[in-house]
C-alpha cells in the first residue's frame, strides 16, 4: 500500500481521500500509511485546511520508488533464468 501511494504522489498531488478511492482504502488507513511516510522524508505535506490535506513525493521518496522498481526488476529477471 504504501508503494501504491508513493507511486501515486509520485505522479501528482493528491488528497487523503483521493488516494484512499484509488487504494480502495479507508482514508483513515491511508493516513496511517502517510504519516509513516512523511516521518521517512519520503512524502510532504504542501496544503492543510480544516478540510483537506494535500500531499506530493519528495525527491528522496521519488528516488526511493525508482530503487523499489529496480528491485522489483531484478527479482523478476533471477525468477526468469
Amino acid at each position: 500500500l504504501r508503494l501504491g501511494i508513493l507511486a501515486c504522489l509520485g505522479q501528482q498531488q493528491m488528497t487523503i481521500n483521493q488516494l484512499a478511492t484509488f487504494a480502495g482504502m479507508n482514508w483513515k488507513t491511508v493516513e496511517n500509511h502517510l504519516t509513516y511516510l512523511l516521518g521517512k522524508g519520503f512524502v510532504r505535506e504542501v496544503f492543510r485546511s480544516d478540510y483537506v490535506r494535500i500531499f506530493e513525493a519528495t525527491p528522496q521518496g521519488k528516488e526511493r520508488l525508482v530503487c523499489m522498481k529496480q528491485q522489483a526488476a531484478a527479482r523478476r529477471a533471477e525468477d526468469v533464468r
